[in-house]
């Protein structure tokens, strides 16, 4: 096999494949990138058999052929050569060397190809289209909310719920995220639940312009876009019922600046970030909302934020991580604070489109 491409595209092929590839495995060959040199195009593959994922980029091909390599190492080798193109040829014994300009070279042992799994294949699917920019900001304002506990393992993924509207859900138990998407209907409802690992590998793709082609079965879900395709298992079992968490109502609704309230839990975090259970404060009074956090090891931290707010004084406790990356998981300028009493939970909104719930903390 013998090819030449960009080094770049070729950094960023490999970059993308190697979080796939279980570093340590029981079969070996599963560290590796299978790399397919064919007529003007060169396939990456990698897969852990959960996660599948394969690229295609522009090469001259001067000898077809494939072989398969140690992803770390490669990654490791191209991210420390700078030249525009690089020259790659691999023997029959599946040594892979890699040249960039005259003076740089190296050398990297592979594995036959021959044992490598074949990428899987969705038969009798559903499909869904969308813009590449709204599914990515769909999974990044939902899926750091998953759980990590490995025992409600439905919670550990990401729930796709196709109905009246497209609802991209994810929740540990303590807070919930959900975003909407009301252009994508369904007469027949369906969910799925996509494990974490895939919706990390799934964020690394959505990037650009063009549109995301999703097409499911019971047990599989394949996302296409572009050159790029990524086939994952999916999470077996019934995803809780996530609309029994969301409050019907609300007595106070407060407009707040999103980037003023993100500063304000970031300074209350500096005294907090190092304890165990993180608590901060939010104090309700006429006007104005106080965002505080008090320790003993630390010190304390205030921020007063001028509010439209008319009701009786309230104090709620927080994890502040939980507001925090509500916050940081959209660009918009304003969002609102819902709110009833100290004991009930608050939803964060922004639009008709997002919403987080996050519980409050025993005082």
């Amino acid at each position: 096999m013998k090819f030449q491409c960009s080094l770049s595209v070729l950094r960023e092929a490999v970059q993308m494949l190697a979080p796939v590839c279980p570093l340590r495995t029981t079969l070996p060959i599963l560290s590796n990138v299978l790399i397919r040199a064919e007529q003007g195009e060169l396939a990456l593959m990698g897969t852990d058999l959960d996660v599948s994922m394969r690229t295609t980029i522009a090469a001259e091909v001067s000898k077809t052929g494939e072989t398969t390599v140690p992803v770390r190492f490669l990654l490791d080798a191209v991210r420390r050569m700078s030249a525009e193109n690089i020259s790659v040829s691999v023997d029959d014994l599946n040594v892979m060397t890699l040249r960039a300009g005259d003076k740089v070279q190296c050398s990297l042992r592979g594995m036959a190809p021959v044992d490598f799994p074949r990428f899987p294949k969705i038969e009798a699917a559903d499909s869904v289209q969308l813009p590449v920019k709204e599914l990515n900001s769909m999974l990044r304002a939902t899926s750091y909310a998953v759980s990590r506990d490995e025992t409600r393992y439905v919670l550990n993924g990401v729930c796709f719920n196709f109905a009246e509207h497209f609802d991209v859900v994810a929740t540990d138990g303590r807070r919930l995220a959900k975003y909407t998407n009301a252009g994508i209907k369904r007469d027949e409802p369906r969910q799925i639940v996509v494990p974490s690992k895939s919706i990390t590998q799934l964020l690394q793709m959505l990037t650009g312009e063009g549109m995301a082609d999703l097409r499911f079965s019971a047990t599989q879900m394949e996302v296409t876009v572009n050159q790029t395709k990524l086939v994952t298992r999916l999470v077996d079992g019934h995803y809780p019922n996530y609309t029994q968490v969301i409050p019907k109502s609300c007595q106070h609704v407060i407009v707040l600046n999103r980037r003023a309230f993100t500063n304000a839990l970031g300074l209350a975090s500096v005294v907090t970030e190092k304890t165990k259970q993180p608590v901060i404060r939010i104090t309700l009074a006429q006007q104005r909302m106080t965002i505080s956090a008090t320790t003993a090891e630390i010190g304390d931290a205030k921020d007063i934020l001028e509010v439209k707010y008319a009701g009786d004084d309230m104090e709620m406790a927080f994890n502040p991580t939980f507001l925090t990356e509500c916050c940081q998981s959209t660009d918009a300028e304003e969002i609102m604070f819902e709110v009833t009493n100290a004991a009930s939970p608050i939803v964060l909104r922004v639009g008709d489109a997002f919403l987080c719930v996050v519980m409050p903390m025993r005082l």
